[in-house]
């Protein structure tokens, strides 16, 4: 199921996302990858605002920071240069799996993908996440309130073995299938991923988590630990994997 945002350039926002142009010193320490005179900056975040049934149904469970990490991004490209209409497909592998740590107050760049500049009709990209160093392809951290007003850690993991479901996939194209959009190396545009951490768990309520077993003191939710919390979680973050981005 895609989860579709328009995006605007130069700072305007919709919905949950937001395109705004980053300037070429922000981007002197960041992993830069692809080629070509556009950057198109990557920046991931737990939104500020919560999802309203999310906070009804778990009103004690706060999630305000993890990570995500990245293999490799596969890029795809339609549009059209002097030699007419083109499709290119390619993969930007990091110099290392890249960890995105991603929390309510940073919204700042994670990581440029560089193209052409150039009229597309579409620009996709696969985020694909991978375990590395004994940590999971995506953690979230926070803490749990009891009804009783005794809180705990809370952490949900996602071990994913490379498993494709768990994969980002995003969709830049144009309001109008049959337009084209121009990207130009004036303006580098950011492109900003909210995670809702808090949407992946509107499915469950305080009575469940409240019911969780504990291992060593820790809210844990994994494969393996609250297993049924775990598998509903999972089912929603399946369904919240692709998002299209609509450019105007």
């Amino acid at each position: 199921m895609k989860t579709n945002q328009k995006l605007f350039f130069l700072g305007l926002t919709l919905g949950s996302s937001l395109l705004l142009s980053c300037t070429e010193d922000e981007d002197s320490s960041i992993t830069s990858i692809g080629t070509g005179e556009v950057k198109i900056g990557i920046g991931v975040k737990i939104p500020t605002n919560s999802t309203p049934g999310a906070r009804l149904s778990n009103a004690g469970l706060d999630v305000n920071s993890g990570f995500m990490q990245v293999k490799e991004i596969e890029l795809e490209t339609e549009g059209v240069d002097k030699n007419g209409k083109f499709e290119r497909e390619i993969k930007l592998k990091f110099p290392e799996i890249k960890k995105i740590n991603f929390n309510e107050l940073d919204a700042s760049v994670d990581f440029f993908i560089n193209i052409p500049s150039g009229n597309y009709e579409e620009i996709e990209f696969e985020i694909d996440l991978i375990d590395n160093k004994n940590e999971p392809s995506i953690q979230l951290d926070g803490t749990f309130q009891y009804v009783d007003g005794k809180a705990v850690p809370f952490k949900f993991q996602v071990f994913g073995n490379d498993d494709d479901e768990f994969d980002f996939n995003v969709e830049l194209e144009a309001e109008d299938d049959d337009e084209l959009f121009n990207i130009a190396a004036v303006k580098n545009p950011l492109a900003l991923l909210e995670i809702n951490a808090k949407g992946w768990f509107s499915g469950i309520t305080t009575s469940e988590l409240e019911k969780a077993v504990l291992t060593d003191g820790i809210l844990l939710i994994t494969k393996d630990k609250n297993a049924i919390l775990y598998k509903k979680v999972e089912t929603k973050i399946k369904a919240s994997t692709d998002i299209e981005l609509e450019l105007k």
